[in-house]
């Protein structure tokens, strides 16, 4: 192997590790809003996995104290067909209607949810991974979507 193409990838794996570190850092800072996802449905962060074996993906979004009646999930894996999460975590096909979404479970903690989607060995998936996390409130359901790539 050419030392020029080991040492490219050392530092390209050096500068995502790099960049995971200062997103935690500032995540975790005070002042730090999480974002608030809408009816119309809100970009959020794409996030990069280092390592796809510990497939760990979590979104903590805003619900500003809102009484939220269900929180759900749905990804779709590139070229696959859109799944949504239940309580237990199990992934199941999904028809597209809002009205037949699974509720993840997903409790707010001070005004916040923490969208727990993935914990797993993520891969044998087909990336970038599309996931849009939704909740219920007031009568409403808002949204906001990210994509999940790979650094590999």
């Amino acid at each position: 192997m050419r030392t020029d193409v080991v040492i490219r990838v050392g530092i390209g794996k050096l500068l995502t590790g790099l960049a995971a570190l200062i997103l935690l850092a500032l995540t975790g800072m005070p002042g730090y809003a999480a974002p608030e996802l809408s009816m119309t449905g809100t970009p959020l962060a794409a996030m990069v996995l280092p390592d796809v074996r510990v497939g760990t993906v979590e979104k903590l979004v805003r619900a500003d104290n809102e009484p939220v009646a269900a929180t759900h999930i749905v990804v779709q894996m590139a070229g696959g067909q859109a799944l949504m999460r239940d309580r237990q975590g199990v992934f199941q096909p999904w028809d597209r209607n809002t009205k037949t979404l699974a509720d993840s479970g997903f409790v707010p903690v001070d005004g916040q949810i923490l969208f727990k989607v993935f914990n797993q060995d993520l891969s044998a998936q087909n990336f970038p991974i599309r996931v849009t996390v939704y909740y219920r409130a007031n009568g409403e359901l808002k949204f906001g979507f990210f994509d999940v790539m790979r650094a590999n």
